[in-house]
């Protein structure tokens, strides 16, 4: 269990990160909105394929390469020796789309020109569908991570689902206190 918290504690530091990257690269502009990046023809097959998986997003540059260059750092250990399997493939896609969760919702609990209480459909354009106030992309990762962990559990490693939602608590707890800090001390981010 240990192991399973501190890898927990270690990916979450990652959103952290990668979430103040973004608030310093978009300030108020999420999306990508105003940075000089890539916005390919929404018409084509690649941009309308990419909105569906996407929730309805914009394909962008920006994103389509930080989304791969995540997931790649995500397969670094298969490339220091770490045998490749299947079980192995299906626990990090599902760390992936917790941690791509987190990382999202932080950008919003540390961003200086947004409140939480901003965190609504009116006021963010790229999560355009919302259900029990988070969008449903969020709902949608959750759903598919802990399905894949049913299946990784069910026909690779017997007690992952036990594993799966050790981390998922240990990201929400961390969350909620990264929540609550940035809420009681208001860092300046500028």
């Amino acid at each position: 269990m240990g192991t399973i918290i501190f890898r927990a504690i270690y990916i979450f530091i990652m959103a952290v990160i990668l979430a103040a990257l973004e608030v310093q690269i978009e300030a108020e502009n999420g999306w990508a909105k105003n940075i000089p990046t890539w916005h390919p023809d929404p018409n084509k097959w690649y941009s309308k394929l990419y909105k569906k998986i996407m929730g309805g997003k914009e394909l962008t540059g920006y994103h389509l390469f930080i989304f791969t260059f995540v997931l790649l750092i995500f397969h670094l250990p298969f490339f220091f020796n770490l045998k490749w399997t299947i079980a192995q493939e299906l626990n990090i896609i599902c760390i992936f789309l917790i941690f791509v969760i987190i990382w999202d919702y932080l950008w919003f609990v540390i961003n200086p020109h947004f409140t939480i209480k901003d965190f609504k459909g009116d006021h963010i354009f790229w999560h355009s569908k919302w259900l029990l106030n988070l969008p449903t992309d969020y709902w949608g990762a959750v759903a598919i991570s802990l399905i894949l962990g049913f299946i990784n559990d069910k026909f690779f490693n017997p007690h992952y689902i036990e594993e799966w939602f050790i981390f998922f608590i240990v990201m929400v707890i961390l969350t909620l206190a990264t929540k609550w800090f940035i809420k009681t001390f208001k860092p300046e981010w500028e």
